[in-house]
């Protein structure tokens, strides 16, 4: 069995992140100029290593699709589509508010934040499934080099599954504008490579990698 490489891609920050809106899937959201330059940032890098991307599977949300036409042009994937599967968090009332409005509401209802589920809405543990359901297919697939263009919730909550580690530990896994992850799959066993690296590190971190 060949060796599969999967990249995870964090959108680029929007004007939304910069003034501290907590998005969802109620604001699509629009990259702003530090967004944009970091997605073209990992582009360009990923494009310089050599890296062919069978497919590249991206969120609906306008914040990523806009990501994801930055990163077609240098990366050039055979296939590029949307997957429902990695679209934001569903955090009914709270999308589109304050992002601090989701903790207070926990406290309210007494529950974890990462089990809160607001009315129509979803909780952390829900977008973890979603995101598993989606890497268990790419895990069996016929692809050898993917690159998932996401949100920093999702690939937190996917981090988390692989690495075995608790939602006390979600802060720790999500990532920056543009952060990017990537993971080798040998022989069924997936191995973190890169976690998160911000785009300013990537060619570097890159480096030091494959000289090993």
């Amino acid at each position: 069995m060949s060796t599969k490489h999967i990249y995870l891609v964090k959108h680029g920050e929007t004007e939304e992140n910069a003034r501290g809106i907590h998005q969802g899937r109620a604001v699509g959201g629009t990259l702003s100029e530090r967004g944009r330059d970091d997605i073209r940032t990992v582009g360009r890098t990923l494009a310089a290593t050599g890296l062919v991307a069978d497919q590249m599977l991206v969120s609906p949300m306008s914040r990523c699709s806009e990501s994801a036409a930055l990163l077609t042009a240098p990366l050039t994937p055979t296939d590029a589509r949307v997957d429902d599967r990695l679209a934001a968090k569903n955090s009914g009332h709270l999308g589109g508010r304050p992002r601090d409005l989701a903790a207070a509401e926990a406290d309210r209802q007494g529950v974890p934040i990462y089990q809160l589920r607001t009315p129509g809405g979803e909780s952390s543990e829900d977008v973890q499934a979603r995101y598993s359901h989606l890497w268990d297919e790419l895990s069996t697939g016929p692809h050898r080099t993917t690159v998932l263009v996401g949100h920093g919730g999702g690939i937190a909550c996917l981090l988390l599954k692989l690495t075995q580690h608790g939602f006390e530990h979600y802060l720790e896994y999500v990532p920056g504008s543009g952060g990017v992850t990537w993971i080798e799959i040998d022989e069924g066993i997936p191995r973190i490579q890169l976690m998160n690296v911000p785009p300013s590190e990537l060619a570097g971190r890159l480096d030091a990698r494959t000289a090993r």
